[in-house]
């Protein structure tokens, strides 16, 4: 097929790209950056400029292409890179950019939890971003994953760099009770789920994916204390609010900030399905977290 790839140069679509081009799609790495033509160009792929936000280019992007996935979604807003702008109306305008030109199947990465419930932005960003490609008539699969980890992801390495940085005397800092559950996916599986979805065609529903592990943020730290340091350490539990105020400061002044706000609010909700959804719906087992996380060891991340 020839298959557009909407963010196709990021941190799940490097996976996707490398896959999908082993068994010989034809690709369009879909890109508003100009550094994102050599990404494309080292994976024998056609780049093609466009704006998920605007929905300039979109259109001529697509075009001639079988089918399209957009992973383009933002968890930190920056700027005019807001969860709605991103999130919501640059799905809507993949979704109807899909349709005008007659697109067979288009595949959105969602995430677990994608509800309308306002007290978490992100969740209610993607559910309105589903709901936009529901109406827009496009033939479609959305695919709802638990965290996904792997080389270049924004949380695990960011907790990692935590664990890393904190002073062998001082326990490490765990946000609120610990007990939240979340379901860790590798990159690669996500993308291995992608394109078995693709080969299917469109179901027009929504199937949910995670890794084999039910782990608590608490757990997950643990994993990762002991992957990146030698020795055990002690740990302290502080209340999530106390943390907010110097979240939002990171927010405002650091172009990365370890965490946002609205990182801190989806501790309120576990972030689960079914152990074995993959093995469900697609037939196959993925990765567990505790035994792929050895790239958290690598200095200077």
């Amino acid at each position: 097929m020839r298959i557009a790839i909407v963010g196709g140069t990021g941190f799940v679509g490097s996976q996707l790209t490398a896959h999908l081009a082993e068994h010989g799609h034809e690709l369009v790495l879909v890109a508003r950056g100009s550094r994102s033509h050599a990404a494309s160009a080292a994976a024998g792929a056609q780049f093609a400029r466009a704006d998920v936000v605007t929905g300039t280019g979109l259109a001529e992007a697509l075009a001639g292409c079988q089918a399209v996935v957009n992973l383009v979604a933002v968890i930190v807003e920056k700027g005019r890179q807001t969860f709605d702008a991103v999130n919501r109306q640059g799905t809507a305008n993949v979704a109807q950019a899909a349709a005008e030109t007659g697109v067979a199947h288009l595949v959105q990465l969602s995430a677990l939890g994608a509800s309308p419930d306002p007290r978490f932005a992100y969740l209610a960003s993607k559910w309105a971003g589903e709901q936009a490609i529901a109406i827009s008539g496009a033939p479609h699969t959305i695919i709802r994953s638990s965290l996904v980890f792997g080389p270049g992801d924004g949380f695990f390495v960011k907790l990692a760099r935590l664990v890393r940085r904190t002073p062998p005397f001082f326990p490490l800092p765990i946000a609120g009770d610990g007990r939240t559950l979340f379901q860790p996916i590798a990159a690669v599986d996500v993308a291995r789920c992608i394109a078995l979805a693709l080969e299917r065609g469109p179901s027009n529903g929504v199937v949910s994916i995670g890794g084999p592990d039910h782990l608590s943020y608490e757990q997950i730290i643990d994993v990762i204390r002991a992957e990146v340091v030698s020795l055990p350490r002690l740990k302290v539990h502080v209340p999530v609010i106390a943390i907010k105020p110097v979240a939002r400061l990171m927010t405002a002044i650091m172009r990365d900030p370890l965490v946002t706000p609205s990182q801190l609010d989806l501790l309120g909700r576990n972030n689960v399905t079914l152990p074995g959804a993959v093995r469900v719906a697609f037939a196959f087992d993925p990765a567990r977290f505790a035994e792929s996380c050895g790239y958290l060891r690598r200095r200077g991340r």
